[in-house]
């Protein structure tokens, strides 16, 4: 068998001298490429080729604060499904008050439902904003204030946002929140 080396990056130290069982994206082939073995693509996977193009949303911590006030701002009309209208098709929700990781919009609406219940309102407290292209990562601390049996209460917790640049606009594509372990 002829030695085969793919250049993918962020996979330093695998080595890659055999094209048998490696899969192949459909993103990154052809119809004519085999889904498995030799047809895969010797350019890394996060490139363009030169003959395509990429375009770059712009994204600061600026963004990252209206992204946040915008699903604060949704969690505020009570309904499940304006909240779930910013997270993107595919993405996953690791919400704060469910074991229950949530991956698709009806189960995304089903969290926000019950989460809604608690009429939250979100304060960030502290961020810190990664940039790439057309990606933005928002982690930090925040602390929502709920009422629950007609009590308030705050509850402290560390959240991640992930967005998406996606047919012209910001998506949620990663949503981890999780309480403080005080």
């Amino acid at each position: 068998m002829k030695s085969s080396s793919f250049q993918i990056t962020g996979t330093s130290g695998i080595d890659h001298s055999q094209a048998i069982g490696v899969s192949l994206s459909n993103s990154l082939r052809t119809p004519y490429q085999a889904i498995t073995g030799s047809g895969v693509s010797r350019r890394p996977i996060d490139t363009p080729v030169s003959a395509e193009s990429c375009y770059c949303a712009p994204a600061d911590e600026k963004l990252a604060a209206a992204l946040f006030d915008k699903w604060n701002n949704a969690l505020q009309t009570g309904q499940a499904a304006k909240v779930a209208d910013l997270y993107a098709d595919d993405a996953i929700l690791l919400p704060t008050v469910s074991n229950v990781p949530r991956t698709s919009r009806n189960e995304i609406i089903d969290y926000f439902n019950h989460f809604l219940e608690k009429q939250p309102f979100g304060i960030i407290k502290q961020r810190n904003v990664k940039k790439g292209c057309n990606k933005l990562t928002d982690a930090g601390v925040y602390v929502f204030k709920l009422t629950s049996n007609g009590q308030a209460q705050e509850v402290n917790a560390r959240y991640t946002f992930v967005y998406e640049h996606r047919d012209g606009g910001w998506k949620i594509i990663h949503h981890h929140s999780s309480m403080m372990p005080e």
